[in-house]
């Protein structure tokens, strides 16, 4: 019995893989995993769902069985060593994509493997039992399918084995032909969820060429003489901002206005209470802020993940670099270095203009390349893990996912403020702050703030992260600082829709990974309004707003951006994933095959304008070369 099945397992080696592959994955895309983006299931996308998958592996099937008898009929070790190491490949790529619907919903995006160095962050703990198990089926039928070739010297069956080695060729370019169309279905359609069209390898396959396809080359060096000309450099203006602030100054107005800016790593409004989150106690803290702030509402990310949306809100435009990928990188090999050099007018450069200090404070080590990037926005320091654990916060030993805490971020911003040389400086500063525990695929630590029963983590790190800011926030308002300092409370990018996110928002929430961002103005200065409404307006227009609340109405720019305080002439906002635009206004996010008719031509002659940004950032047109 044992020897007649090990002869069975030899004569369908290919077989038995390709098929026990199908059916593992069918079981996790229909069972397991069964969502479909919020799509109803209906006949149709479920016959797509299993078809999609025996067309593509049925194609390596048919492959490799033609490999092994051209190696079987002639002794090709080129084929032997193909119809081997194919199946590991497909069982790897599976086992992945498999692996990114369990902590995404959704396969490999072009996003992720523009953001693959924030690949540490996830836990990866689910993804080696899958690879080992891929790995054990794949010894199986390495060990069944290897037997001796036969002389290839013609025998009386060779014309049988040439005509079964025919057959398969033309079975294998038919199923060639459905390769091609399968891969030309496997766009995404800007949600953030695995559509049934879909399938592992054409999908990673089609993502991986279109980032290519996307990447921009940059120059290598500045051209120091460059001078200012409308022609080199068409964004560039003169003024930030034109109305009159609508708000009336306090009585208290200070003559000092300094600032700070906490860039809350992926945090959608939903979330917070003050804007709406239907779970209670959820962020305190926040809420007690925008008590005595403006709170700015319908107001959304531009641009996603960190490198794009910190840079962005900055320079007030659309980067095209993400943080990782190959040349056109922050986080590949030293194109840090490269792009560094990009020209570019930032909220630094102008307050350096108006005698301010700047500081921004990362909780990355020197070796992230969001550092450099920090610095290249010519901040007079950017703090690292490094520098801020040596000169602010020695006794910070606690870390989240190898970057400095939450706890540690802030207990350092409050150590900054309350250094003696600090205090003494007679110039106006702006420090800007970016953490890491609210970040996608993390959950907080043992000794953190829960929330609830603890089982989700999505509201553990906002629990968490509303108690440690609010350590900070209690020192802020019974300091000095409250009477001369605007405080503002902002993301660097909407949350990133996975399961645990749709589980605290909404079922039908459509998982872009554009939303909501929440803007709170907490301002000693001026009369403001406890609700300002941005009218789905984006943080590309971040810098110009905050530069308008402290009348620097005049300097050099490049800002795409406009302040939210004056209009701008558009109903909607416009946002931008590399190569994916979206539209918002207060009623929803629209992708851009989804645009309603009243505002498609206006839309696309701003797609358009961030493409034309794009060329002139590779061109480092956007700003003439500062000193």
């Amino acid at each position: 019995m044992s020897n007649r099945l090990h002869k069975f397992a030899t004569r369908n080696c290919q077989v038995l893989f390709f098929v026990g592959t199908y059916f593992a994955y069918l079981a996790y895309v229909l069972i397991i995993f069964p969502g479909d983006s919020g799509q109803n299931e209906g006949a149709g996308i479920l016959l797509a769902k299993i078809l999609g998958p025996a067309m593509e592996l049925g194609f390596y099937l048919f492959l490799c069985r033609l490999l092994f008898k051209v190696w079987e009929r002639y002794g090709n070790v080129t084929c032997k060593i193909l119809y081997l190491l194919i199946p590991l490949l497909v069982a790897a790529i599976y086992s992945v994509q498999v692996y990114s619907l369990h902590v995404s919903d959704n396969f490999i995006s072009i996003l992720a493997i523009e953001n693959s160095a924030e690949s540490r962050l996830i836990d990866k703990a689910s993804l080696y039992p899958l690879l080992a198990a891929a790995a054990t089926w794949w010894l199986l039928y390495a060990v069944c399918c290897e037997t001796k070739p036969v002389s290839p010297v013609v025998s009386n069956g060779a014309g049988g084995k040439q005509s079964s080695i025919k057959a398969l060729a033309a079975v294998t370019a038919i199923l060639l032909m459905g390769q091609i169309y399968l891969f030309s279905t496997q766009q995404s359609y800007g949600l953030i969820g695995a559509s049934y069209r879909q399938v592992p390898i054409s999908s990673l396959s089609y993502n991986y060429v279109e980032y290519l396809k996307s990447k921009s080359s940059y120059p290598s060096r500045r051209s120091e003489d460059i001078v200012r000309s409308t022609d080199k450099f068409p964004l560039e203006k003169k003024n930030i901002y034109s109305s009159v602030l609508p708000f009336s100054k306090t009585d208290a107005a200070p003559k000092v206005k300094n600032v700070i800016v906490i860039f809350t790593e992926g945090m959608s409004a939903a979330l917070l209470g003050s804007y709406g989150s239907s779970h209670p106690g959820i962020t305190p803290n926040i809420d007690a802020l925008a008590k005595r702030s403006m709170r700015i509402v319908n107001y959304y990310n531009h641009t996603a993940a960190t490198y794009r949306g910190l840079q962005g809100q900055m320079i007030s435009g659309y980067p095209r670099s993400g943080g990782s990928g190959s040349s056109s990188a922050w986080e590949s090999g030293n194109r840090s270095d490269v792009l560094s050099k990009i020209h570019y007018k930032s909220v630094p450069m102008i307050l350096r203009d108006m005698n301010y200090r700047t500081y921004f404070m990362s909780p990355h080590h020197d070796s992230v390349a969001l550092n450099t990037l920090l610095r290249s926005l010519a901040f007079d320091k950017v703090y690292s893990y490094e520098s801020i654990t040596q000169e602010l916060h020695p006794n910070s030993a606690h870390m989240t996912a190898g970057s400095l805490s939450d706890e540690g971020l802030f207990n350092a911003l409050k150590n900054l403020l309350s250094t003696p040389a600090f205090q003494a400086s007679k110039k106006s500063f702006f420090v800007g702050t970016y953490n890491i525990g609210t970040h996608a695929f993390l959950d907080v630590d043992a000794a953190d703030k829960r929330y609830g029963d603890g089982s989700n983590p999505v509201l553990n790190r906002m629990h968490n992260y509303d108690y440690q800011l609010g350590k900070f926030l209690r020192y802020f308002f019974a300091s000095d600082y409250a009477n001369n300092t605007i405080l503002v409370f902002t993301a660097d990018h909407s949350t990133y829709p996975d399961q645990y996110f749709r589980k605290v928002v909404s079922p039908y929430y459509r998982p872009y990974f554009v939303g909501e961002i929440p803007l709170l103005v907490y301002d000693p200065g001026l009369e403001l309004p406890a609700v300002y409404d941005a009218h789905g307006r984006t943080s590309v227009d971040f810098a110009p707003t905050l530069l308008q609340l402290l009348g620097i109405k005049k300097d050099y720019n490049s800002f795409l951006g406009t302040s939210l305080f004056e209009p701008n002439g558009l109903p909607f906002g416009v946002s931008a994933l590399g190569d994916q635009f979206f539209a918002t206004d207060p009623e929803a996010v629209y992708y851009e095959n989804q645009i309603p008719p009243k505002y498609q031509k206006e839309f696309n002659d701003q797609v358009d304008l961030v493409k034309k940004y794009y060329s002139l950032e590779s061109e480092n047109q956007i700003f003439h070369p500062v000193p």
